[in-house]
């Protein structure tokens, strides 16, 4: 059985959202007539900008303005995945032999294996969101299954 967690920066970014509007209702409570208020919301402006930038950067995965990247298989938005051997957590050294197995495998196989173990799409979902034929699907899916489980197990 798997269950699945948010990764560390998927946490991050709830944080950051959270933390963009108190500054922007700070900076709202600011009297603009006053000059050490203006120059507060000045700065206040300047991290709010610099916020959202790293924003953008998590929830993307590559610099903001970049045209080039790989949001499919994006490393941030991969969810952690935990096998319960038994009755029991994976200790870290099982974790990272899983994540391991994981990382060897190509790119298609690693987004068929998580659509289809960790997001629970059938294989005809996936198919149709990456536009590949159903039996190509399978054949990535059950590829990793067997590498994951040569490499994990």
């Amino acid at each position: 059985m798997s269950i699945i967690k948010a990764t560390w920066i998927e946490t991050l970014i709830g944080q950051y959202a959270a933390e963009t509007h108190v500054l922007e209702r700070y900076r709202d409570t600011l009297d603009l007539s006053v000059p050490a208020a203006a120059e507060e919301a000045e700065t206040v402006s300047g991290m709010l900008a610099d916020m959202r930038y790293a924003l953008t950067w998590m929830r993307r995965g590559r610099r903001p303005g970049s045209r080039r990247g790989a949001e499919r298989t994006d490393v941030y938005r991969q969810r952690e995945i935990y096998i319960k051997l038994s009755a029991r957590e994976i200790t870290e050294a099982e974790r990272l032999r899983l994540v391991d197995a994981l990382l060897s495998l190509s790119d298609r196989e690693r987004t068929c294996f998580l659509l289809h173990m960790a997001q629970g799409l059938t294989l005809q979902e996936i198919s149709d969101k990456l536009e590949l034929s159903k039996n190509t699907v399978r054949m990535y899916v059950d590829r990793a299954k067997h590498k994951v489980s040569k490499e994990y197990l």
